[in-house]
């Protein structure tokens, strides 16, 4: 199919269209490790973006919409996910799925390691409502789980749920979800090494 006999069909079928060329089932993610491959996207914007303006202007609001993005709390990937963030403002609004992942941290008396990350998510259900915290997070490592996991979780979608308000205001912009991010992983951070 042409370009041209692209543009000729209705609005609502280029969507379905679109939405099904940019979606994709697995997260998407900064600059990954070779045994993530398996599980995660690069965070490139789809090939489609490129074919035209008009199809840049009507698919890239939905690949910001359908997927699923994750952003480190942590440097150095934490610096890559507030440049993205800051390169992708225009798309902030539309954007309906984030996950934070936050590296595990051992109690301050601790020998253990902290090896694995916390996989929590927010979510809107619509773009115009306020972000909620998704109840199933996820331990990202093939390590063992702590026994004090699930009240660090517990602390840690505390916190979140107290920060979620500046995000989840018309106009938020990138130092608002940077701001979430560097919050939550203080506060967790401390309350571990207290």
């Amino acid at each position: 199919m042409s370009l041209s006999r692209l543009s000729t069909l209705p609005a609502e079928i280029r969507n379905a269209i679109y939405e099904y060329v940019v979606t994709t089932e697995q997260a998407v993610t900064f600059r990954l490790d070779a045994f993530q491959q398996e599980y995660y996207v690069p965070a490139v914007q789809p090939a489609l973006t490129r074919v035209s303006r008009k199809v840049r202007a009507e698919s890239l609001p939905l690949y910001y919409e359908c997927n699923e993005f994750v952003l480190h709390t942590e440097s150095p990937k934490a610096e890559d996910a507030w440049k993205w963030l800051r390169s992708n403002q225009m798309y902030l609004p539309v954007m309906r799925r984030l996950t934070l992942w936050i590296r595990y941290v051992p109690f301050a008396n601790q020998r253990a390691s902290s090896q694995g990350a916390i996989g929590i998510s927010i979510y809107r259900p619509t773009r115009t409502d306020g972000w909620r915290i998704d109840a199933d997070w996820k331990w990202i490592t093939v390590v063992r789980r702590p026994t004090e996991l699930n009240g660090d979780v517990k602390y840690i979608m505390k916190r979140l749920d107290e920060a979620l308000a500046p995000i989840s205001k018309d106009g938020a912009g990138p130092e608002d979800y940077i701001g979430v991010m560097a919050d939550v992983r203080l506060f967790y951070v401390q309350e571990k090494m207290s």
